[in-house]
Protein backbone atom coordinates (compact mmCIF):
# COMPACT_ATOMS: atom_id res chain seq x y z
CA UNK A 1 0.00 0.00 0.00
CA UNK A 2 2.83 2.62 0.71
CA UNK A 3 4.30 1.85 -2.78
CA UNK A 4 1.19 1.96 -4.32
CA UNK A 5 0.53 5.45 -2.53
CA UNK A 6 4.39 6.60 -3.12
CA UNK A 7 3.60 5.69 -7.01
CA UNK A 8 0.36 7.23 -7.24
CA UNK A 9 1.68 10.44 -5.37
CA UNK A 10 4.97 10.62 -8.24
CA UNK A 11 2.08 10.05 -10.93
CA UNK A 12 0.48 13.44 -9.51
CA UNK A 13 3.14 15.55 -9.18
CA UNK A 14 4.37 14.16 -12.87
CA UNK A 15 0.95 14.95 -14.15
CA UNK A 16 1.50 18.61 -12.44
CA UNK A 17 4.93 19.06 -13.35
CA UNK A 18 3.35 18.75 -17.09
CA UNK A 19 0.89 20.66 -16.89
CA UNK A 20 3.13 23.32 -15.61
CA UNK A 21 5.16 22.64 -18.46
CA UNK A 22 2.35 22.99 -21.27
CA UNK A 23 1.29 26.38 -19.62
CA UNK A 24 4.63 27.49 -19.83
CA UNK A 25 5.53 26.15 -23.36
CA UNK A 26 1.66 28.07 -24.34
CA UNK A 27 2.95 31.60 -23.09
CA UNK A 28 5.64 33.38 -25.79
CA UNK A 29 8.97 34.98 -24.61
CA UNK A 30 8.92 38.33 -24.93
CA UNK A 31 12.00 39.30 -23.49
CA UNK A 32 14.51 41.51 -25.00
CA UNK A 33 15.53 44.79 -26.22
CA UNK A 34 13.01 46.01 -29.01
CA UNK A 35 12.15 49.06 -31.14
CA UNK A 36 9.92 50.44 -33.86
CA UNK A 37 10.40 49.14 -37.02
CA UNK A 38 10.97 52.21 -40.25
CA UNK A 39 11.38 55.00 -37.25
CA UNK A 40 7.46 54.68 -35.65
CA UNK A 41 3.86 54.91 -37.25
CA UNK A 42 5.20 58.21 -38.96
CA UNK A 43 7.75 56.83 -40.38
CA UNK A 44 5.94 55.03 -43.21
CA UNK A 45 4.23 57.07 -46.39
CA UNK A 46 1.20 55.04 -45.63
CA UNK A 47 0.85 56.32 -42.11
CA UNK A 48 1.63 59.78 -43.71
CA UNK A 49 -1.13 59.64 -45.58
CA UNK A 50 -3.75 59.85 -43.05
CA UNK A 51 -2.96 63.22 -40.96
CA UNK A 52 -5.00 61.84 -37.97
CA UNK A 53 -3.63 59.10 -36.48
CA UNK A 54 0.66 57.11 -36.43
CA UNK A 55 -1.67 54.21 -35.06
CA UNK A 56 -3.77 54.06 -38.48
CA UNK A 57 -3.87 54.71 -42.05
CA UNK A 58 -7.58 54.83 -41.73
CA UNK A 59 -9.23 58.08 -40.88
CA UNK A 60 -10.51 57.61 -37.47
CA UNK A 61 -14.60 57.51 -36.15
CA UNK A 62 -14.31 60.61 -34.23
CA UNK A 63 -17.26 61.53 -32.23
CA UNK A 64 -18.29 65.91 -32.46
CA UNK A 65 -16.07 65.64 -28.51
CA UNK A 66 -13.26 63.85 -30.36
CA UNK A 67 -13.25 66.02 -33.69
CA UNK A 68 -13.11 68.90 -31.07
CA UNK A 69 -10.29 67.41 -29.05
CA UNK A 70 -7.85 66.49 -32.45
CA UNK A 71 -8.38 70.03 -34.23
CA UNK A 72 -7.88 71.63 -30.58
CA UNK A 73 -4.53 69.68 -30.53
CA UNK A 74 -1.76 71.62 -31.62
CA UNK A 75 1.41 69.43 -32.60
CA UNK A 76 4.73 70.06 -33.84
CA UNK A 77 5.13 67.33 -35.74
CA UNK A 78 3.30 65.23 -38.35
CA UNK A 79 1.04 66.17 -41.03
CA UNK A 80 -0.59 68.92 -39.38
CA UNK A 81 2.43 70.59 -37.38
CA UNK A 82 2.54 73.73 -36.74
CA UNK A 83 5.68 75.69 -38.38
CA UNK A 84 5.45 78.44 -35.30
CA UNK A 85 6.37 76.91 -31.85
CA UNK A 86 4.78 79.67 -29.80
CA UNK A 87 1.28 78.22 -31.33
CA UNK A 88 1.90 74.49 -30.69
CA UNK A 89 -0.13 72.87 -27.50
CA UNK A 90 1.89 69.51 -27.18
CA UNK A 91 2.20 68.94 -23.38
CA UNK A 92 5.77 67.73 -23.78
CA UNK A 93 6.33 71.85 -24.24
CA UNK A 94 6.07 71.87 -20.39
CA UNK A 95 7.86 68.61 -19.56
CA UNK A 96 5.03 66.48 -19.17
CA UNK A 97 5.06 62.58 -19.50
CA UNK A 98 4.81 61.17 -23.18
CA UNK A 99 2.04 58.86 -21.85
CA UNK A 100 1.61 55.23 -22.66
CA UNK A 101 0.87 54.97 -25.97
CA UNK A 102 2.37 58.04 -27.46
CA UNK A 103 5.93 56.21 -25.83
CA UNK A 104 4.69 52.99 -27.73
CA UNK A 105 4.40 54.32 -31.24
CA UNK A 106 7.81 56.44 -30.58
CA UNK A 107 10.91 54.88 -31.86
CA UNK A 108 12.98 54.33 -29.23
CA UNK A 109 14.23 51.55 -27.29
CA UNK A 110 11.98 49.62 -25.18
CA UNK A 111 12.62 45.97 -23.36
CA UNK A 112 10.70 43.31 -22.17
CA UNK A 113 11.53 41.54 -18.67
CA UNK A 114 8.94 38.32 -17.75
CA UNK A 115 8.52 36.68 -14.79
CA UNK A 116 5.85 34.27 -13.86
CA UNK A 117 3.15 36.87 -12.34
CA UNK A 118 3.77 40.11 -14.28
CA UNK A 119 5.45 41.34 -17.28
CA UNK A 120 7.64 44.96 -16.96
CA UNK A 121 8.34 47.10 -20.15
CA UNK A 122 10.64 49.08 -19.47
CA UNK A 123 10.98 52.36 -21.56
CA UNK A 124 13.87 54.61 -22.62
CA UNK A 125 12.43 57.61 -23.56
CA UNK A 126 11.37 59.17 -20.04
CA UNK A 127 12.94 56.17 -18.11
CA UNK A 128 9.66 54.67 -16.76
CA UNK A 129 8.31 51.43 -16.93
CA UNK A 130 4.91 49.61 -17.16
CA UNK A 131 3.99 46.23 -15.24
CA UNK A 132 1.43 44.29 -16.98
CA UNK A 133 -0.14 41.86 -14.18
CA UNK A 134 -0.49 38.17 -15.83
CA UNK A 135 -1.52 36.23 -12.39
CA UNK A 136 -5.16 35.43 -13.37
CA UNK A 137 -6.59 38.60 -11.99
CA UNK A 138 -9.91 40.01 -13.78
CA UNK A 139 -9.57 43.40 -15.62
CA UNK A 140 -11.03 45.75 -13.20
CA UNK A 141 -14.59 47.62 -14.19
CA UNK A 142 -12.69 51.04 -12.82
CA UNK A 143 -9.39 51.91 -11.23
CA UNK A 144 -10.54 54.88 -8.59
CA UNK A 145 -6.78 55.62 -8.14
CA UNK A 146 -6.09 56.60 -11.82
CA UNK A 147 -5.84 57.89 -13.70
CA UNK A 148 -2.27 57.17 -14.57
CA UNK A 149 -0.22 58.63 -17.14
CA UNK A 150 1.33 55.47 -18.14
CA UNK A 151 -2.68 53.11 -17.15
CA UNK A 152 -3.29 50.23 -15.43
CA UNK A 153 -2.68 46.78 -17.62
CA UNK A 154 -3.76 43.20 -16.94
CA UNK A 155 -2.53 40.99 -19.61
CA UNK A 156 -3.39 37.33 -20.12
CA UNK A 157 -1.85 34.64 -22.78
CA UNK A 158 -4.03 33.28 -26.18
CA UNK A 159 -1.10 30.87 -26.91
CA UNK A 160 1.69 32.50 -28.17
CA UNK A 161 -0.13 36.31 -28.02
CA UNK A 162 0.21 37.88 -24.98
CA UNK A 163 -3.54 39.83 -24.94
CA UNK A 164 -3.13 43.05 -22.88
CA UNK A 165 -6.41 45.10 -21.30
CA UNK A 166 -5.39 48.80 -20.41
CA UNK A 167 -7.38 51.61 -18.68
CA UNK A 168 -7.19 54.24 -16.42
CA UNK A 169 -5.59 56.56 -19.07
CA UNK A 170 -5.13 60.05 -17.92
CA UNK A 171 -6.76 61.95 -21.24
CA UNK A 172 -4.25 65.03 -20.84
CA UNK A 173 -1.76 62.66 -22.64
CA UNK A 174 -1.29 62.51 -26.52
CA UNK A 175 -2.09 59.23 -28.08
CA UNK A 176 0.75 59.80 -30.57
CA UNK A 177 3.32 62.07 -31.58
CA UNK A 178 0.57 64.22 -33.81
CA UNK A 179 -2.07 65.23 -31.14
CA UNK A 180 -4.70 62.01 -31.54
CA UNK A 181 -6.49 62.34 -28.71
CA UNK A 182 -7.99 59.87 -25.71
CA UNK A 183 -10.35 60.31 -23.21
CA UNK A 184 -10.42 58.95 -19.27
CA UNK A 185 -12.97 55.84 -20.64
CA UNK A 186 -10.75 54.47 -23.23
CA UNK A 187 -10.02 50.85 -22.91
CA UNK A 188 -7.84 49.93 -24.78
CA UNK A 189 -6.72 46.26 -25.76
CA UNK A 190 -3.28 45.44 -27.13
CA UNK A 191 -2.06 42.22 -28.89
CA UNK A 192 1.67 41.39 -28.58
CA UNK A 193 2.82 38.35 -31.17
CA UNK A 194 6.45 37.34 -31.78
CA UNK A 195 5.72 36.71 -35.66
CA UNK A 196 9.49 35.95 -35.97
CA UNK A 197 12.39 35.23 -33.64
CA UNK A 198 13.77 39.00 -34.20
CA UNK A 199 10.07 40.71 -34.76
CA UNK A 200 7.04 41.19 -32.64
CA UNK A 201 3.97 42.85 -33.62
CA UNK A 202 2.05 44.88 -31.76
CA UNK A 203 -1.75 45.34 -32.70
CA UNK A 204 -4.59 47.70 -30.69
CA UNK A 205 -7.61 48.17 -30.66
CA UNK A 206 -9.04 51.35 -29.30
CA UNK A 207 -12.54 51.81 -27.22
CA UNK A 208 -13.73 55.20 -26.35
CA UNK A 209 -16.91 56.24 -26.81
CA UNK A 210 -16.08 59.84 -25.49
CA UNK A 211 -13.91 60.29 -28.61
CA UNK A 212 -14.96 57.63 -30.96
CA UNK A 213 -18.28 56.63 -32.38
CA UNK A 214 -17.07 53.01 -32.52
CA UNK A 215 -13.93 50.95 -31.37
CA UNK A 216 -11.21 51.24 -34.18
CA UNK A 217 -8.11 48.65 -34.61
CA UNK A 218 -4.60 49.89 -35.42
CA UNK A 219 -2.67 49.27 -38.53
CA UNK A 220 0.61 46.08 -37.31
CA UNK A 221 3.72 48.02 -35.59
CA UNK A 222 6.65 46.06 -36.28
CA UNK A 223 8.98 46.11 -33.39
CA UNK A 224 13.06 44.97 -34.12
CA UNK A 225 14.56 42.81 -31.62
CA UNK A 226 17.69 44.43 -30.73
CA UNK A 227 21.40 42.55 -30.37
CA UNK A 228 22.30 40.90 -27.15
CA UNK A 229 24.30 43.16 -24.51
CA UNK A 230 22.13 46.37 -26.22
CA UNK A 231 21.28 48.36 -23.03
CA UNK A 232 18.62 51.29 -22.68
CA UNK A 233 20.32 54.30 -22.01
CA UNK A 234 18.79 57.44 -19.84
CA UNK A 235 16.79 59.45 -21.83
CA UNK A 236 14.82 62.05 -19.67
CA UNK A 237 12.15 64.28 -20.65
CA UNK A 238 13.21 66.98 -18.17
CA UNK A 239 11.41 70.26 -17.44
CA UNK A 240 14.37 72.62 -16.97
CA UNK A 241 15.89 70.96 -20.19
CA UNK A 242 12.60 71.66 -22.23
CA UNK A 243 13.10 75.12 -20.89
CA UNK A 244 16.00 75.39 -21.86
CA UNK A 245 15.36 74.22 -25.52
CA UNK A 246 12.14 76.83 -25.30
CA UNK A 247 14.36 79.66 -24.58
CA UNK A 248 17.20 79.20 -26.87
CA UNK A 249 15.26 77.53 -30.09
CA UNK A 250 11.66 76.77 -30.50
CA UNK A 251 10.81 80.42 -29.41
CA UNK A 252 13.62 82.44 -31.48
CA UNK A 253 12.16 80.09 -34.22
CA UNK A 254 8.89 81.78 -34.00
CA UNK A 255 9.81 85.21 -33.91
CA UNK A 256 8.93 84.75 -30.21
Amino acid sequence: MKTMNHLLGFGVAMVLALAGATQAQAAGDLSGVWVVSGGGGGGSSAFRNNPESEWSTGKLPFTAQGRAAFDANKPGKGPRLLNNPQLRNDPLILGNPPGLYRTLIYSRPMEFIQTPDRIVQVFEWSRVWRPIYVDGRPVPKDVPAGPYWYGHSVGRWEGDTLVVNTMALDSRAWFDEWGTPISDQARIEERWQRIAPDTLQLKITVTDPAMYTKPWTSMPINMRLQKKGVELQEIIHAPIDEAAFNDTIAHPAGGG
